[in-house]
């Protein structure tokens, strides 16, 4: 698995983030994070998304917030798909998929969207997610 993170065997690897929302609530459904003034990063190149990772300012004491990585709005949903699950038991998590798997082409754009479920509390924490990308090599 070391080799499928290799740069120059499968392309560059860029981290963006992060993306964020305060005040977490439960029964959210597919709700994008905010990306400086926006919830999507435009991708200059073709290429995979290979990792999302999630930091909670604050401790789940009930239910679970899951981070996925989404294109246009709709959450990636290829086999092996990248999340990050945050719960009573972690307040930090990640998730990563192999290169190739979960594809973009030039000019989509890209973004992370949170799922909480009806027991999820607390409702104050804030939450930074990032998305780990990797460019075609040319």
């Amino acid at each position: 698995m070391g080799d499928s993170f290799d740069s120059k065997k499968f392309g560059s690897i860029v981290a963006l983030g992060p993306f964020t929302q305060e005040n977490v609530t439960s029964t959210q459904t597919n709700a994008d994070l905010a990306y400086g003034q926006a919830t999507l990063a435009a991708m200059p190149y073709a290429g995979s998304v290979i990792g999302v990772s999630a930091l909670l300012n604050g401790a789940v004491t009930g239910g679970t917030c899951i981070v996925r990585a989404h294109k246009a709005g709709t959450e990636f949903a290829e086999y092996g798909y990248p999340s990050a699950t945050l719960s009573s038991a972690a307040s930090t998590s990640y998730g990563t998929a192999v290169p190739g798997a979960v594809t973009f082409s030039a000019g989509d754009r890209l973004g992370l969207s949170i799922t909480t479920g009806t027991t999820y509390t607390p409702e104050t924490a804030e939450l930074d997610g990032w998305l780990f990308v990797q460019l075609n090599a040319s």
